[in-house]
């Protein structure tokens, strides 16, 4: 019998010290880049902002909906978060203070 993990994503406690499967994300110009990634079952995704605003990570459907943790902190300038994706599925993310421009998704196989 397989033991279940409690929760599809994972919060890296030390994401510049990450190690592992990693897929980087860059939060430049308002945007996501790339906007999409497609990574496999247990792979760290690391953002970094580049831009002078803050921005920060909120999943927003996918098997993380309703996770109490699927708000980021606010990232200043090349401070990093990262996340570790468990569960397959396709997680749909914004920036919270910027919405309507930046948005993400990430497809775990």
């Amino acid at each position: 019998m397989a033991v279940a993990h409690a929760d599809p994503v994972e919060i890296v406690a030390n994401p510049s010290a990450a190690s592992g499967s990693i897929t980087e994300i860059d939060i430049k110009d308002m945007l996501y880049a790339p906007t999409t990634v497609k990574v496999k079952r247990g792979t760290i995704v690391r953002w970094k902002n580049i831009d002078e605003v803050a921005h920060n990570v909120q999943l927003r459907g996918g098997p993380a909906k309703g996770w109490d943790k699927a708000q980021g902190p606010m990232l200043s300038q090349n401070e990093t978060y990262a996340l570790q994706f468990n569960d397959a599925g396709t997680y749909k993310y914004i920036c919270t203070p910027h919405s309507i421009a930046m948005k993400g998704e990430i497809v775990v196989e």
